[in-house]
């Protein structure tokens, strides 16, 4: 946290450029991390709901779908960013003395920053769709701290995998896939639970992605906690996911740490 203080113009620097590349060619720009979530969100809601008459626990379904689509947006963009942040700034990597893991932290802040306004856009919806707002929405922003470090740590993870296994990008595209279909985005806890094994649910509830789709829920739906299953107890929704989070993170920069130094000789191929 010292050195992240230390540099943090470097930080604000990095975060920018990545900002004005990102948004600097597309005609819309910025709209695109708006347009892309709700786009699909449109598009799951008329195929589970409208067709495959998809529950949602009592809520509306398009409610239910973007309380866990922009948080997994979020999630799924900034580790396939963070994955080839080294790789991609090789041309300062090896001129400037800086740390380096300051790349994948960047990366992370890049899509912290796309994130936090669409968070706005979905209040504007749950208005829209009569979905009351309780006290709950105060613990929004731990929330969002206990997904950033698991991100941050995974980002340190991939990123640093990436310099010296260039297989990693393809492996993380099909944990990604495979993640989002085992975390309750498109389905409810509430329906898994009524056709799945109590050992399943257990095992499935382990993944901390499960606890923070949850967290996110229970912060913009008030009344979501009547439709989760008594399986998705305290444990299971806060403490599993905030200790994996924090765990993650210190594995995620030891490996990078390790790794580190080796980086100018793979990144020279």
């Amino acid at each position: 946290m010292k050195q992240l203080f230390k540099y943090k113009e470097l930080i604000f620097e990095l975060t920018l450029r990545d900002l004005k590349l990102q948004h600097r060619k597309p005609y819309f720009g910025f709209l695109w991390m708006l347009i892309i979530p709700f786009c699909t969100a449109i598009i799951y809601k008329v195929l589970f709901s409208d067709f495959f008459h998809a529950t949602s626990g009592g809520h509306p379904f398009f409610i239910h779908l973007i309380t866990a689509l922009l948080p997994w947006n979020y999630f799924a963009s900034a580790i396939q960013r963070a994955s080839r942040s080294i790789q991609d700034s090789r041309n300062i990597v090896g001129r400037i003395s800086f740390p380096k893991y300051l790349l994948p932290v960047s990366a992370v802040l890049v899509n912290l920053v796309n994130f936090l306004p669409t968070l706005l856009i979905m209040e504007l919806f749950l208005v829209a769709f009569k979905v009351k707002l309780t006290m709950l929405i105060i613990f929004l922003p731990l929330v969002i701290l206990i997904h950033s470090c698991m991100i941050m740590g995974l980002a340190f993870l991939v990123a640093s995998l990436q310099v010296i296994y260039r297989d990693t990008e393809y492996v993380i595209q099909v944990m990604l896939m495979a993640l989002f279909f085992l975390t309750p985005g498109v389905y409810t806890l509430e329906e898994l639970a009524t056709k799945c094994s109590p050992t399943f649910m257990k095992i499935y509830l382990l993944n901390p992605l499960v606890g923070i789709t949850n967290l996110y829920r229970i912060a913009f739906i008030g009344d979501y906690f009547s439709v989760l299953p008594k399986e998705a107890d305290f444990f299971n929704t806060l403490i599993n996911p905030a200790l994996w989070s924090v765990a993650v993170l210190f594995i995620g920069y030891g490996v990078f740490k390790k790794y580190e130094s080796r980086f100018m000789d793979h990144l020279n191929f």
